[in-house]
């Protein structure tokens, strides 16, 4: 009867206790709230610097009390139990994190089938329904998303900038230069961080596994390099996989071919957009090595991606991931029906006239002269073009070929003063072309050159590295006046006027019997010399006086002039030491 009395003294102790830390903790909770905060700053602190470090502790001797009172409760309903006592350790460790886990379904089941009349279980049933429950299912909610954190498993927010180089999954942005687009956030991605999964002994567990088709995030010293060049800013790139360690990869008439086969991609801006680079040449299969990437945007013709500067990108790079999957109902709105992606009549054409009416109109927007077309140009154009494709050679100096931009001009019956080229390897719309050009400083600095008053463009398709392909050929030249040093021109026409003042007395030689019967041919050609320069310098005076660019033969003139000189002082020489 005594240890029947014990035990029930006992619980009254243990329930009034939970009691008290249930009060405490809601009176904790209380004192946390923005209510109560607020009302104690106004009436006596002022500011919070003193009240929020309160606040956090008010919070966690709330939850102390709290879980002191459920684990007085477990206590009362286990280790009280005499059959409870009665089993072992282990058992009964298991028992009380099985309450300890379920502890609001264990209540609702004890309290209903207490013998107790149902109006005394209405207040612990509400109890545990309206309050114990939201609690522990918050609990395990809170444990859940930590978990999900801590293991990688939760997406993080990534801004997308308005570069372009991933449209269309991603909007582009409004900036008219690559640093005001990179500063322009167009899409927020969420991406789950990489790598993740569950590290344990040093090993890591349950990774997501790279894809191709997956979207990655990644940063290292070529990004940073290419980022800062362009942006001003060093970040990292949002690109695409392709090529996984191992794939053969190679890029042909605009196509990727993955592993030796023609692949459809509904996400790319253009069919049969996707051209060579500096790293990755057209026509050459790549095997991609182990433990490298090989990206590329979407926008195939405006990303710098692996194809070019920045080549293939390390999996220890990668920061972020976005898999196939999950792309899905979510970025595949603008994409486009890849059904007819590998059809001949995807190829696109360049329409000349409206490439040269868009171009002008920035021409036009940057105070710039209104370019013509030129078919003269266009003939010359595709005289490069074919000389570029047939050596695999793109450079202004045709180091390869040696047929230089100048020299098809000369062959095309065209000449001028100043000249630029800009070739470009693909298939593209008027649009397409222009926009992509303007993406980059260069080439939007080239096109918008106040020099170029003509045009000429040329599609040339022929076969470059053993497989066919098409490039773009842009001949652009103007006339720009040589505007001469005053200082040039004097010196010019002082020598002009010093050869008119002594030729008369060398042609008096002649008058002279001794010296020209001994010397007539040194004579002559002292004579000679005088006229052919004065002729040469008086022409050359007359141009650029005028302002105008000295002829090929006349350029030359002057060249050849040092070397006249120099022989007619040796012959003044010889023919002064002489005796008249």
């Amino acid at each position: 009867m005594d240890k029947k009395i014990k035990k029930i003294k006992a619980v009254k102790i243990f329930f009034k206790l939970w009691g008290l830390c249930l009060v405490l903790f809601f009176v904790s909770i209380g004192l946390a709230t923005n209510f109560f905060t607020k009302t104690v700053q106004e009436t006596k602190f002022g500011n919070s610097s003193f009240f929020l470090p309160t606040i956090g502790i008010a919070f966690f001797l709330g939850v102390m009390f709290f879980g002191l009172g459920i684990l007085t409760y477990i206590f009362n309903s286990i280790y009280l139990n005499k059959k409870s006592r009665s089993q072992n350790k282990f058992w009964q460790f298991g028992k009380f994190l099985f309450w300890l886990g379920a502890l609001p379904l264990m209540g609702i089941v004890q309290t209903v089938k207490a013998r107790s009349t149902f109006k005394k279980k209405i207040l612990p049933l509400l109890f545990f329904v309206i309050i114990l429950l939201p609690v522990w299912l918050g609990g395990y909610y809170i444990v859940f998303q930590i978990s999900k954190v801590a293991l990688g498993y939760s997406n993080e927010p990534n801004y997308v900038a308005g570069t372009g180089s991933m449209y269309p999954t991603f909007p582009k942005g409004e900036g008219k230069t690559i640093r005001e687009q990179s500063k322009e956030i167009v899409a927020t991605a969420g991406m789950l961080p990489y790598p993740n999964g569950l590290v344990l002994f040093g090993k890591r567990y349950l990774n997501h596994q790279l894809g191709r088709g997956d979207i990655v995030t990644f940063f290292n010293d070529k990004t940073k390099e290419i980022t800062e060049k362009d942006s001003g800013e060093a970040h990292g790139f949002i690109k695409r996989i392709i090529g996984l360690p191992g794939d053969k990869i190679e890029l042909r008439e605009g196509i990727v071919y993955l592993n030796n086969e023609a692949q459809k991609e509904p996400y790319i801006a253009k069919a049969r957009s996707t051209f060579g680079g500096q790293f990755l040449n057209e026509c050459k299969i790549l095997t991609i090595p182990e433990n490298k990437l090989l990206v590329m945007g979407d926008n195939r013709k405006g990303s710098g991606d692996s194809r070019h500067e920045l080549g293939l990108v390390d999996f220890n790079d990668v920061n972020h991931v976005l898999s196939w999957r999950k792309q899905a109902g979510v970025l595949d709105k603008n994409w486009h029906d890849a059904g007819n992606d590998l059809d001949e009549q995807t190829k696109i054409r360049l329409d000349k006239e409206k490439y040269v009416e868009l171009l002008n109109e920035k021409r036009k927007e940057a105070g710039v002269k209104q370019l013509k077309y030129q078919p003269k140009l266009e003939k010359s154009a595709g005289k490069r073009g074919e000389v570029i494709l047939k050596y695999d050679d793109f450079s202004f100096e045709a180091t390869r070929s040696g047929y230089t931009m100048i020299k098809a001009m000369n062959e095309s019956g065209y000449s001028n003063t100043a000249w630029g080229e800009a070739p470009s390897q693909g298939y593209y719309e008027a649009e397409e072309l222009l926009e992509n050009q303007f993406e980059f400083p260069e080439s939007k600095k080239f096109l918008l050159e106040k020099d170029y008053q003509e045009i000429g463009i040329a599609e040339v398709e022929g076969l470059l590295n053993g497989c066919p392909a098409q490039v773009v050929i842009q001949h652009f030249a103007g006339y720009v006046p040589p505007n001469y040093k005053v200082s040039d021109i004097e010196s010019w026409e002082k020598s002009l006027s010093s050869l008119k003042e002594i030729l008369p007395s060398w042609e008096k030689v002649r008058n002279s019997p001794h010296l020209y019967k001994d010397h007539p041919d040194k004579s002559e050609r002292i004579i000679q010399i005088i006229q052919i320069r004065i002729s040469r310098i008086q022409a050359i005076v007359s141009r650029m006086r005028s302002n105008q660019w000295l002829t090929s033969e006349e350029r030359s003139f002057t060249d050849q002039d040092i070397g006249l000189y120099n022989e007619q002082q040796e012959l003044a020489k010889q023919l002064n030491s002489y005796n008249w």
